[in-house]
């Protein structure tokens, strides 16, 4: 089951996505689901929705012409400063000093 839930998030990754729509991917409830992740994985869905998330974003930092605020779109962040929050709080630099970066090397 839980591998289910990973494959279903790692997929949907460019969706709105979240623990309703995981539970309803396996037919379970939001408490099951929860508890079962967060046993078997060690983390919150939420958490791990959001680790997908920003590994497609820097992804796309390093492969992709599109812009952050394209990125934060497609990604189904609620706005375009929530992304570079998220992003330079996990990554410890902005979504365009990541971009900097990696074209440089």
């Amino acid at each position: 089951e839980v591998f289910s839930m990973i494959q279903f998030i790692k997929n949907h990754t460019n969706d709105q996505i979240g623990i309703d729509q995981v539970a309803h991917h396996i037919g379970k409830s939001r408490a099951y689901v929860t508890r079962k992740f967060r046993q078997e994985v060690g983390k919150t869905i939420c958490d791990y929705i959001m680790q997908c998330k920003l590994t497609e974003a820097r992804s796309l930092l390093k492969h992709s012409d599109m812009s952050i605020a394209e990125i934060s779109n497609y990604l189904y962040f609620s706005s375009q400063s929530y992304f570079q929050n998220v992003f330079k709080k996990e990554i410890q630099m902005t979504p365009a000093e990541y971009r900097r970066k990696v074209i440089r090397k």
